[in-house]
């Protein structure tokens, strides 16, 4: 086994954390694998690895190798890529995104790229949380929110207009805010693990005003968050795109029009910024046609877009 074989392999076991899994993956025994790792520990002269029956650990000298491993690899999968693709999209395109934000716009999305694009895979995995897209092979990860890690590589897709909704009913019973302070008065209903916590900030005329706003109603989904508002369980922040069917039809309607919550950034994720293969070039081009069309949402300029990646 040579050498670049040994840092994948051990990339494979810190990122499976078992030899039996990363020795099924590249289809070779388990004994291979730990002889494999025993002779990169004995040649760099340290431990990388804690080993048990039931355990694996990483020493600190083996996190720090494997983070070098790791963008060593990325790089020479990007100079493979690189030479390989070209222009046209090749592979199998793997995207992690939202959950709702992805039912409804994702996969639209997706579909009329493999539909563009026959020959190329599509992997779409949903779910609401941060991905390592190296760890997990993935090219592309779509994200609501600031980004303030700024290790993160990203291009800036554009923002999404939020409002405060209600239900007419819940209005009648508990009344109508006028300002934003009043809102600490009411019950409200909002997303889970959001960083700012229960701090909301608007816009007013006098410039940003700060409330806390206690939640009497939480979740981490956006439709069961709708239905709370529908059920009447008091006012929530929400993307326009959501609930753009419910206010034309007035089930909802919007508090404090004139003290808008601030837009919700939306942002490409990719593991590099040193290259950026076809079928994610195209895959963006079809995505922002599918944007343009979602309510609430204003584009970012393409040279905005590249100066943020």
């Amino acid at each position: 086994m040579d050498q670049l074989q040994r840092l994948k392999l051990f990339t494979k076991v810190v990122e499976r954390g078992s030899l039996s899994k990363a020795a099924k993956d590249v289809g070779v025994g388990q004994p291979a694998v730990s002889k494999a790792i025993s002779a990169m520990e004995e040649s760099l002269g340290v431990r990388l690895l804690l080993r048990s029956t039931r355990t694996l650990t990483l020493t600190d000298a083996g996190r720090q190798y494997y983070e070098r491993c790791r963008q060593a690899l990325a790089v020479l999968d990007e100079a493979h890529a690189e030479v390989t693709e070209g222009a046209v999209p090749r592979g199998t395109l793997k995207l992690h995104g939202p959950v709702v934000l992805g039912e409804l716009f994702l996969g639209p999305a997706a579909v009329a790229f493999q539909r563009e694009f026959p020959h190329v895979g599509c992997e779409l995995t949903l779910l609401d949380g941060f991905v390592d897209l190296v760890a997990e092979g993935a090219d592309l990860s779509i994200r609501l929110g600031t980004i303030s890690d700024a290790s993160i590589v990203r291009r800036r897709l554009g923002t999404m207009e939020r409002l405060l909704v209600a239900a007419p009913g819940y209005l009648k019973k508990h009344g109508v805010p006028k300002r934003p302070h009043e809102l600490a008065d009411h019950r409200c209903v909002r997303f889970s693990g959001l960083p700012t916590g229960n701090a909301l900030t608007l816009s007013t005329s006098d410039g940003p005003v700060t409330v806390e706003v206690p939640p009497s109603f939480l979740s981490n989904n956006a439709i069961t968050l709708k239905q709370a508002l529908l059920g009447e369980l008091g006012i929530g922040l929400v993307t326009r795109w959501l609930v753009e069917e419910e206010l034309r039809r007035k089930k909802l309607v919007i508090v404090l029009p004139n003290a808008p919550p601030g837009s919700l950034d939306v942002s490409a994720v990719v593991p590099t910024a040193k290259y950026t293969p076809a079928r994610v070039r195209e895959f963006l081009r079809v995505l922002m046609k599918t944007f343009a069309k979602v309510p609430g949402m204003t584009l970012a300029s393409v040279r905005s877009s590249e100066e943020a990646a």
